[in-house]
């Protein structure tokens, strides 16, 4: 007897093994026919099949998205509720299950039932961490925020983790933007090892202009909180290079430098910012400040070319241009030149003073000898790209000189030897240029094309607009005569021959009415009147370009420069404000949308230094 029941156990556990084995492959079959329902919209075979699954734990989780939203397509409330406190009974701390079953109760309209079921859920995990980051992101997955605030806030009052980058993230989905911010600033307490990731996080989440603007009270509020710890400080000074306001990184950058020693490194950095931003008044005290304090410094020599560089730039957009104040660089630079001498370090100071003497004091022979110096000087003769740009200068000059042959033997050598880079491309240009002045149009279109795919982008966009100016109106003059008086009024415009230039665009407008060139012509010699600081030509042709072609490719400029005339030459704030304003309503695409709203609101007072 003994032997016949020990042979049967020998048989019944295989032979359960067996049909566990093949229930467990038909409940996997049957789970793979109801996902295909759902996937085809058949919910109800689908709900038929997982409410035998939903019997079974081991596919709980498995069906339970599919289940749920199945049920809730098919407004089986009732049904949903009661599946669904099922699991929570059987798992009370469970975010998945809970969550839906409060959300379930708030679409049946039990909102109360609701809130205090979220409430003991809480309660029920508000001791272990993990759980609460587990429920938390239910509760974000559900657009239940306050919920997923509140346990992360219960959670830091357990100690042993801040939440912080948790915190950050939900602030930041809820819209929350001031508190996202107020969480990074809590993790710069950990040191300069959280700065770079807090500034890209923040560059990336902070799309609004009045968002990013809360920053700077927030900022302050940590600064005066911590002043031992430079990480806000360099967080300020971040945040002040984000907005172009350069004065205010000024300060910032100062109190960094003398704290970390920086010997003006970080100041130099802070100075060609704005140099490459065009915010020469800043860079003007930058190294100004440079040069003050380290007068003895590595960095003070270029420093000082620096600052001339900027001087220069300020006074040659100051209209009219004062000749003295040109007279002056131009000895800044000599003085210099005669200190340090001609090398590497000094060779683009020799080129802006050449510059200056060809193109403002009609001294182009000196301006000669000075780049031809450049170019074969042996102090220089390992730097490629100051050579090459020094040849472009000479071809220029040779121009502004009336020697067209002497320009195109200079543009070729630099294109040939400066195959495929930047500076062999803007000698590209300056042929394609050379070729336009002389009304060779189909040749300088040609070089223009080559250049749309430029490696520059400001190349490319020089070569696209003067391709478009040529090619439009060769279609609309195939004779070539009109074009070819205005590219060789323009040649007299580089030539600084302002007063024929301006008589014959006259002369263009009486004998060609209306013509596609009308625009162009009207911005050419606003530019002049600019340049010789008659402000009241130049805005009355400005405002022709706005009134009669609005919606051409000029307006935009046209109306930005009205308004930084008023600003900068007439001193009208009011008038300057409402133009600035036209820009951002009229043309919300422009390229100057965002520089008119940043000088808007530095005259209406928003961002004062």
């Amino acid at each position: 007897m003994l032997y016949v029941v020990n042979n049967a156990k020998k048989w019944l556990l295989p032979l359960v093994c067996v049909l566990g084995f093949l229930l467990q492959a038909q409940a996997q079959d049957e789970l793979e026919l109801a996902n295909e329902y759902y996937t085809n919209g058949e919910f109800e075979k689908a709900l038929t099949i997982y409410s035998k699954l939903a019997r079974n734990k081991q596919y709980v989780y498995e069906i339970h998205k599919n289940y749920l939203d199945a049920m809730l397509k098919l407004q089986q409330l009732d049904e949903a509720e009661k599946y669904l406190r099922r699991q929570v009974k059987a798992y009370p701390t469970e975010g998945l299950f809970n969550v839906d079953y409060g959300v379930v109760l708030g679409l049946m309209g039990r909102r109360e039932e609701a809130q205090k079921h979220f409430e003991s859920f809480i309660a029920a995990v508000r001791k272990d961490d993990n759980l609460i980051k587990y429920a938390a992101r239910y509760f974000i997955n559900a657009n239940l925020f306050d919920y997923a605030e509140q346990l992360y806030l219960i959670g830091r009052k357990n100690g042993n983790d801040k939440f912080i980058y948790e915190l950050a993230v939900l602030y930041s989905l809820s819209g929350k933007v001031d508190k996202m911010i107020e969480e990074y600033m809590e993790l710069l307490t950990e040191g300069e090892r959280q700065l770079d990731y807090v500034q890209s996080v923040l560059q990336s989440r902070i799309r609004d202009e009045d968002a990013f603007a809360k920053m700077e009270g927030i900022l302050i509020r940590y600064l005066q909180k911590y002043p031992d710890q430079i990480v806000y400080n360099e967080m300020m000074l971040w945040y002040y290079i984000q907005l172009k306001e350069f004065g205010k990184a000024l300060v910032q950058a100062k109190a960094i430098d003398r704290r970390k020693k920086l010997e003006g490194m970080g100041l130099y950095d802070l100075g060609m910012i704005a140099v490459e931003n065009k915010d020469f008044q800043n860079a003007i005290k930058i190294f100004e400040y440079m040069i003050e304090r380290y007068p003895s410094g590595d960095l003070y020599p270029v420093a000082r070319r620096m600052l001339i560089k900027s001087r220069e730039e300020v006074i040659k957009n100051t209209f009219p241009v004062d000749m003295v104040k040109i007279r002056q660089l131009v000895n800044d630079y000599t003085k210099m030149l005669t200190e340090v001498g001609l090398r590497e370090s000094t060779a683009e100071a020799a080129r802006s003073m050449a510059l200056l003497q060809a193109f403002y004091l009609d001294n182009k022979d000196t301006a000669i000898k000075v780049l031809e110096q450049i170019v074969i000087s042996p102090a220089i003769a390992n730097k490629r790209d100051i050579i090459a740009q020094a040849k472009l200068d000479l071809g220029d000059i040779y121009l502004l000189k009336g020697e067209p042959w002497e320009s195109t033997l200079f543009y070729a050598q630099v294109e040939k030897a400066e195959k495929n880079t930047n500076i062999g491309q803007l000698a590209k240009l300056r042929n394609a240029r050379l070729s336009y002045f002389k009304g060779d149009f189909e040749f300088a279109k040609e070089y223009l094309d080559v250049l749309k795919e430029a490696t520059s982008r400001e190349i490319a966009n020089d070569a696209m607009q003067l391709s478009l100016l040529i090619g439009d109106n060769l279609e609309l003059d195939t004779a070539e005569t009109t074009l070819r008086e205005f590219s060789a009024i323009e040649l007299l415009v580089f030539q600084n021959k302002f007063d024929e230039a301006l008589a014959r665009y006259d002369k263009m407008l009486l004998t060609y009415p209306n013509h596609s060139l009308t625009d162009e012509i009207y911005w050419a010699q606003a530019n002049i009147y600019l340049k010789r600081g008659q402000f009241g030509q130049a805005i009355d042709r400005l405002k022709k370009i706005v009134e009669e072609y609005g919606d051409d490719i000029l307006a935009d400029d046209a109306l930005f420069t009205m308004a930084k005339i008023q600003e900068e030459n007439l001193k009208d704030k009011a008038t300057a404000m409402q133009l600035y304003q036209d820009v951002l309503i009229k043309y919300k695409g422009s390229i100057y949308t965002a520089e008119a709203r940043r000088r808007f609101r530095t005259l209406r007072g928003d961002n004062v230094n």
